[in-house]
C-alpha cells in the first residue's frame, strides 16, 4: 500500500473532474496492486484511516463494501488484468457521511452494475450489498482517470432505510 506522490495520479485526475468531492473533506487515498491479495491490505488501510472518526457500525459497513468493490475492480477491470494494474481507493467525510471511491482502469465492455445472480452462482453479487447498504452510490467513467464506483454510508452507522 502506498500513497501516490505524483501530481497526476488517478485520484487527482478524477477529483478535478468530479463535483462529488466539492463538499467533502478528503481523509486520504492510496493505490493498491490490482491483485486479490490487495483486498486485505486495503481493508487494514481503511480501518486505520477511519478508526475513531466514524461509528464502529459505519466502519464495518464501509470496509465490507470497499472489499466488494475492490474485488470487483480486480476481477472485472483492466486493473486486475494487467501485471502493473492498480486500484485507487479514496475516503472522505462530509454531511454526516463517509464517502468512499474506488477508481480502476475500467473495462472495455461495460460499466459496473448490479447483476441478477442465482443462489448457486459463484459470482455476480459484488454490488448487491452496496445497493442494499449504502445511502447512495454510483459509477462515473472518465477516459483519462478511469472508472470510479463511489458510495456513501452514514458516519454514525444509522440505517439508510426509513423506519
Amino acid at each position: 500500500m502506498s500513497t501516490p506522490a505524483q501530481a497526476a495520479c488517478r485520484y487527482e485526475r478524477q477529483w478535478t473532474t468530479s463535483d462529488r468531492w466539492a463538499v467533502l473533506h478528503p481523509l486520504g487515498h492510496a493505490e493498491f496492486a490490482g491483485t486479490p491479495s490487495s483486498v486485505a491490505t486495503m481493508r487494514a488501510w481503511a480501518r486505520h484511516l477511519l478508526n475513531g472518526r466514524v461509528s464502529d457500525t459505519a466502519l464495518d459497513d464501509v470496509v465490507l463494501l470497499l472489499s466488494e468493490v475492490v474485488t470487483n475492480s480486480v476481477v472485472h477491470s483492466g486493473s486486475g488484468r494487467r501485471a502493473a494494474g492498480s486500484v485507487t481507493v479514496c475516503l472522505g467525510l462530509g454531511g454526516g457521511m463517509v464517502h468512499a471511491e474506488v477508481i480502476d482502469e475500467g473495462s472495455a465492455t461495460s460499466l459496473p452494475f448490479v447483476r441478477a445472480s442465482g443462489l448457486d452462482s459463484d459470482g455476480g453479487r459484488g454490488l448487491f450489498p452496496v445497493e442494499a447498504m449504502a445511502t447512495g452510490w454510483g459509477v462515473h467513467h472518465d477516459t483519462d482517470a478511469g472508472t470510479a464506483v463511489w458510495f456513501r454510508v452514514a458516519a454514525d452507522g444509522s440505517d439508510p432505510l426509513p423506519t
